[in-house]
């Protein structure tokens, strides 16, 4: 094989791969498969650090607190558990509106998942979502502790290592449920 018409072809290779790279990137990143989103997500939820749940206060304040999560379900609804007379709480029963984010400072990446939460008294749920060590902060776990059930309605990515940015309008890929 003649070596200039293999260079020729391979530059010309690397052009059109470089074109369909930019045009596919400059797509609405709504547009981009759910499930492909759903993955990176999970990814994003899986490595990141920073978890915060942020509800709406007496004022219609936000207020955000670290939170341990428990793994997020295919469905993207999130379990925590809390003390059934912390703030949150008494916040979720005046409006269940809440977000919750995760950033993941290795991928520079966040997922914010916002949605409405219930609140979940139930002894079978209660065991299944708990963590060893927790006895310290819960000695009844019948009366003192209460899981939050999350049910996610939208969902925001941003991510720079899976090179997933905002659109010309500034919104991040983001799906609806």
């Amino acid at each position: 094989m003649n070596p200039k018409f293999f260079k020729s072809s391979i530059i010309f290779i690397l052009l059109i791969l470089f074109t369909l790279s930019s045009s596919l990137q400059a797509q609405d990143k709504k547009m981009m498969p759910e499930d492909s989103l759903l993955y990176i997500a999970h990814s994003i939820i899986d490595s990141a650090k920073c978890k915060v749940l942020i509800t709406v206060d007496d004022e219609g304040k936000p207020q955000a607190r670290a939170m341990a999560t428990f793994p997020v379900d295919k469905d993207m609804i999130v379990w925590l558990g809390t003390s059934t007379d912390s703030r949150k709480v008494k916040q979720i029963k005046n409006n269940p509106n809440v977000m919750v984010y995760y950033y993941d400072s290795d991928g520079h990446s966040y997922v914010s998942l916002a949605g409405e939460a219930e609140l979940i008294n139930n002894p079978k749920m209660k065991g299944k979502y708990w963590k060893k060590g927790w006895e310290r902060y819960f000695q009844d776990r019948e009366k003192d502790y209460i899981l939050i059930k999350v049910i996610t309605k939208r969902m925001e990515v941003c991510s720079y290592k899976h090179k997933l940015f905002w659109d010309e309008s500034g919104k991040p890929a983001y799906l609806e449920f």
